[in-house]
């Protein structure tokens, strides 16, 4: 069978045969995800926040093992260092109320958490340092492409420009894009409110064609509630250049979610993904489950960034090394967009694009003229 032609001005930016971008998913898109689908054609994305540098180090030469295609590393960064400069983590927390700890520690013994227990994460997330850390690591490696999945590049372009690495920022909203236009990075992704994980506010038919006019002539990347190739085909007729897609990989076999995480997805409608801080304090759209109503319904709100983060990180952590054990299935997070009621069935990452670059290559050529007309 011959291969799909769908070729934009992403493709030709970022080297990649389909303008079709895996979202970083920070914890679920590890290396055998990327690999995937860089592999398939498109560029894959790690997600790289839940990383220390020599892990980000070991992950990147494991990427590099098994593609010779472009790929991305996804960071969650700050606007610039003087936002965090002599910051530290332990720093951050003692800003979290004593009302706080003292409940965290109830929770430890009601979902049986050892006391004692401590999360591997260092300070990468939550300090300059870190982040200087982090970037250096990409850096040395010379990664393809950055991606800066919160946050702006400005104060990393220079370095990025002299070592030819690419770079992608995520705007929201058009004021949040232009900051974007100004660091003058490679490609812009325009997110709407459709989608999974950490999510903007504005409906993303509203969104997308807002930024692609504010930020011409740099390409635009339309994300939220994209997982088909009517999606993909959606945002080329917005303006967008390519897609900036999540959910959609995270049922494939490479993709380091659980077997029944994958059930819940499959099974979930288009309602049961909602808007939640109950996990980093930011807004992020995830199924609910019994820990999130922990939080949304016990005596203590969510704090905000980063502070919920820091509070939960351990509690999360733990569930996550010990996934196995049925009694943890419950809290762990298990982002999606609105578009979970279009991801039925489990697919690998090259038959995800595969299926998607066919559909929209079959709507573009001649799907339309069978429901519209031209008089």
């Amino acid at each position: 069978m011959a291969k799909q032609k769908l070729h934009t001005r992403i493709c030709d930016v970022l080297e990649i045969e389909y303008p079709i971008l895996q979202a970083g998913m920070g914890g679920f898109a590890d290396p055998p995800l990327v690999i995937a689908v860089s592999e398939a054609g498109g560029l894959g994305t790690l997600g790289g926040a839940v990383y220390e540098p020599d892990t980000l180090d070991q992950a990147i030469n494991e990427i590099k093992k098994g593609t010779s295609k472009p790929f991305a590393v996804d960071l969650l960064l700050p606007d610039s260092l003087k936002d965090m400069e002599g910051i530290s983590k332990e720093g951050l927390m003692k800003y979290i109320p004593d009302e706080y700890w003292n409940y965290e520690k109830e929770l430890r013994k009601k979902l049986n958490i050892p006391a004692d227990y401590h999360s591997p994460r260092g300070a990468s997330l939550w300090t300059a340092d870190g982040a200087k850390a982090l970037v250096q690591t990409c850096l040395d490696n010379k990664v393809p492409v950055l991606a800066a999945g919160l946050g702006r590049l400005g104060w990393v372009m220079p370095e990025c420009r002299a070592r030819g690495i690419k770079t992608i920022a995520i705007g929201a909203n058009v004021k949040m894009s232009l900051k974007h236009v100004e660091d003058q990075v490679d490609v812009i992704v325009a997110q709407g409110f459709d989608a999974g994980g950490h999510t903007g506010n504005i409906g993303t038919m509203s969104v997308v064609p807002q930024i692609v006019d504010a930020v011409k002539p740099i390409p635009v990347a339309a994300a939220g509630g994209i997982a088909d190739g009517r999606g993909l085909v959606a945002a080329l007729a917005l303006g967008a250049e390519g897609v900036w897609c999540g959910s959609m990989f995270l049922l494939a076999p490479e993709a380091t979610f659980t077997e029944l995480q994958k059930d819940k997805v499959i099974a979930a409608s288009e309602r049961d993904a909602r808007i939640t801080k109950a996990i980093s304090g930011k807004t992020m759209r995830q199924l609910i489950t019994p820990y999130i109503d922990i939080w949304e319904k016990g005596p203590m709100p969510a704090l905000g960034w980063p502070f919920h983060g820091l509070l939960t990180m351990d509690i999360i952590d733990y569930a996550y090394e010990h996934k196995e054990q049925f009694e943890f299935d419950d809290m762990l997070v298990t982002p999606t967009s609105q578009a979970a009621g279009l991801m039925k069935k489990r697919r690998t990452s090259k038959q995800i694009i595969d299926d998607m670059v066919a559909e929209a290559v079959e709507l573009l050529e001649k799907g339309f003229s069978q429901r519209v007309q031209l008089k």
